[in-house]
């Protein structure tokens, strides 16, 4: 008994190149109606069937915007963000006779923000970050249990140059999660637990981690 989704998306936005074309800037905002949108339920360890969600609306706006800033002849610096703001909701949902009805769309948060920066030195050596925010979200129909929202932050130092024609050398190191930020990277939804156990909605985020890599590329 299981129906294909169907709906439809509106969606408007625009691409604007500013400052002599250093400046680039996307939005676009969207609303989109799914009927029958397939839900997943679990029914076992590690079984799960899909399930027709009545209706759904998924409606939000996202933007980004990336900046190149030359300072100077060797030194340049590179800035990026991106955010994307939404509203996911089942405006009709009826599931083993239980109204999920005007609930938060499981699974989806509704906001999300990357941004970046990078920063270039002479003699090819760079500096970078980048920091990511991850809006809460509800782990089962009923919104009853949400993962927490979470920010992580990296960063990457590096050296890379041509050497001779053709033959280039890189050296980099780097941190990811540098506030050792304890979070979700993977959820299930609607988990179930089994044998008395109770169930496993989270899969978690690395600790911080250090890393280090040194190539070398030829192009004939």
């Amino acid at each position: 008994n299981i129906k294909p989704e169907s709906g439809y998306n509106f969606e408007v936005g625009g691409k604007f190149w500013l400052q002599d074309r250093n400046l680039y800037a996307e939005i676009s905002l969207y609303r989109m109606q799914v009927k029958d949108l397939l839900v997943a339920q679990r029914v076992g360890d590690d079984q799960y069937v899909g399930v027709n969600a009545g209706e759904t609306l998924h409606q939000g706006v996202e933007t980004s915007i990336n900046h190149h800033w030359q300072i100077s002849p060797d030194v340049a610096l590179k800035r990026y963000v991106a955010v994307s703001i939404g509203k996911y909701e089942f405006t009709e949902f009826l599931n083993n006779g239980v109204d999920h009805s005007g609930n938060e769309l499981t699974g989806v948060p509704d906001n999300k923000i990357n941004a970046g920066i990078t920063l270039l030195a002479p003699y090819g050596l760079y500096l970078s970050a980048d920091y990511y925010y991850v809006d809460r979200l509800p782990l089962n129909d009923a919104n009853s249990l949400y993962a927490d929202s979470y920010n992580l932050l990296n960063g990457k130092a590096g050296w890379r140059q041509e050497l001779f024609k053709g033959f280039t050398a890189h050296v980099s190191a780097g941190v990811n999660n540098a506030t050792d930020t304890k979070y979700a990277s993977m959820v299930l939804v609607n988990a179930t637990g089994f044998g008395g156990a109770s169930p496993r909605y989270y899969y978690p985020g690395l600790p911080v981690n250090f890393y280090g890599n040194v190539s070398v590329g030829y192009i004939f």
